[in-house]
């Protein structure tokens, strides 16, 4: 009977979608902007207003690229579904969609990025970006790869659809599209295909469309299933709430007087800190004239300064240090090291605070657990961007991170150390990292 009647469907189906439909359509007045802009007009003093500048211009940039893709879909003359701004939020996960197309073979989330310089990626998949000034490269630094964000939604995108019973067979494909009409991309011919098959300039976002709907596809949907979807998204999808917190600043009450008097007790040093110093001081003293070298070989005073700050105890910890490369780790690590792990825990009253553990207590297991799971993401992306990891977070970062736990961008972007690029990058990872732990 079910047979019969979905040759009825497809017989009576008319086949309406026959050229672009913008479903959700684009907000020339987006939220964020129009929130921000709100922020700059109040006369309040606690507005931070270089912050709330630098993300309006940010979000600016990013919001015109997205209007000249949409440009590239409404004249692409293929039967597709637009959505575009599409956040959705479940109890364990959220993400913003740039854009989700709807077509009868599948559905598409398209990655928009509008970034400065060009972009090439090489042949393990690592994305650089490249700033040219006369013909010369001026700068190569790595980014976060988009392909592992688009591929992150397509699965938060998948779950919740399935969830909620709107798809059981639709396939979700993707795309990443670079909107700068100045960007250059080249990629590697030995980089993956998943790469190469699915990142694309914004002026070539149809010929890309046209390559996936040639595809075979385990469906081919009715008009009204297409429509059926494109509305479920548009229901299901939330107006992401502003959070003004992070463009606050703390307008201090006390009298100037209080405030040196507090700032000259943060300087002191502690007896723990004296006695460490001392104690590298010595080692370093003890080594170099045994190796007969002056002793900023074995570290300079900087280094000693930020050893005793951040207080390592593993020679992962020692290797986030600046200065401390794999040869200097593996000549001196040890020792060092075992200054700290013989020293006892250090307590230190402010910002980075070195907790007391005890192993017995839950919360600081789980602390624990947490610290190691956000160490091993820092090391790992500083690998894959061939970057020292306290280019990534610096140890301050990482104690914030425990101590606030953000789960929201807008939580993230309050801690110290994470800016629109970083948050940009790898903030949603740190996000999932925290929300797991």
């Amino acid at each position: 009977m079910s047979f019969l009647k979905n040759i009825m469907e497809k017989l009576s189906d008319k086949r309406e979608i026959k050229s672009p439909v913008v479903y959700k359509k684009f907000n020339d007045k987006a939220s964020i902007l129009h929130n921000l802009k709100n922020l700059l007009d109040i006369s309040q003093p606690n507005v931070n207003r270089k912050k709330v500048e630098d993300h309006h211009k940010l979000f600016s940039i990013g919001h015109a690229g997205e209007k000249s893709v949409l440009f590239e879909l409404q004249n692409s003359m293929l039967p597709i579904v637009i959505l575009h701004d599409v956040f959705l939020k479940s109890e364990n996960y959220e993400a913003q969609f740039d854009f989700i197309i709807v077509s009868h073979k599948f559905i598409l989330i398209l990655e928009v990025k509008k970034l400065y310089g060009n972009i090439h990626i090489t042949e393990k998949g690592d994305f650089q970006r490249v700033i040219m000034k006369n013909n010369r490269v001026i700068n190569k630094e790595g980014m976060y790869s988009p392909i592992t964000q688009v591929e992150r939604h397509v699965g938060i995108l998948e779950n919740y659809l399935k969830s909620k019973g709107v798809i059981t067979h639709c396939p979700i494909r993707y795309g990443v599209t670079f909107a700068n009409p100045k960007t250059i991309i080249t990629i590697s011919d030995k980089a993956p295909d998943n790469i190469k098959q699915n990142v694309v300039r914004h002026d070539q976002i149809v010929p890309f469309l046209k390559t996936k709907l040639n595809q075979s596809s385990p469906v081919f949907m009715l008009d009204k299933y297409v429509y059926q979807i494109a509305e479920s998204l548009v229901q299901l999808s939330k107006e992401k709430p502003f959070n003004p917190e992070p463009y606050l600043t703390t307008v201090s009450e006390k009298s100037p007087e209080e405030v040196q008097k507090e700032q000259t007790v943060d300087k002191s040093v502690s007896p723990e800190t004296n006695e460490l110093s001392k104690k590298l001081k010595k080692f370093r003293s003890n080594k170099s004239s045994s190796l007969n070298v002056k002793p900023y070989h074995i570290f300079s005073n900087k280094m000693l300064d930020d050893l005793v700050i951040l207080h390592p105890i593993t020679l992962n910890q020692l290797l986030e240090i600046e200065g401390f490369g794999i040869k200097r780790v593996n000549d001196y690590g040890k020792e060092i090291v075992s200054i700290f792990q013989n020293s006892g825990p250090v307590k230190k009253e402010g910002r980075n605070n070195l907790i007391v553990i005890d192993a017995q207590n839950r919360q600081v297991q789980i602390e624990d657990n947490l610290k190691e799971r956000l160490t091993a993401f820092r090391l790992s992306y500083a690998k894959n961007m061939n970057v020292k990891p306290y280019y990534v977070f610096k140890n301050s970062t990482l104690e914030l991170l425990l101590e606030k736990r953000p789960v929201t961008v807008e939580q993230l972007l309050k801690i110290d150390g994470f800016g629109p690029k970083k948050v940009e990058d790898f903030g949603e990872e740190i996000i999932n990292i925290i929300k797991r732990s």
